[in-house]
């Protein structure tokens, strides 16, 4: 999911964390949260890290319709 990657760490940085502290705030290694941004090692997002990460950074997901 490598779009949401991008949308966390976008919004890490416009709010000034550093990846070990979001990493501590998810309960996950950094190495681990570096393996979810890239996809390595065949870490992928899912549905509770999503929901974590969402809640933590104060975003949210919205689907939007490609069609017109």
């Amino acid at each position: 999911m490598k779009g949401f990657s991008e949308a966390v760490k976008t919004e890490l940085k416009k709010q000034d964390i550093d990846v070990p502290t979001f990493a501590e705030q998810m309960g996950f290694s950094v190495q681990y949260i570096y393996d979810l941004f890239s996809g390595r090692n065949g870490r992928r997002w899912n549905a509770n890290s999503i929901d974590r990460a969402c809640e933590i950074l104060g975003i949210e997901i919205q689907f939007v319709s490609k069609s017109a």
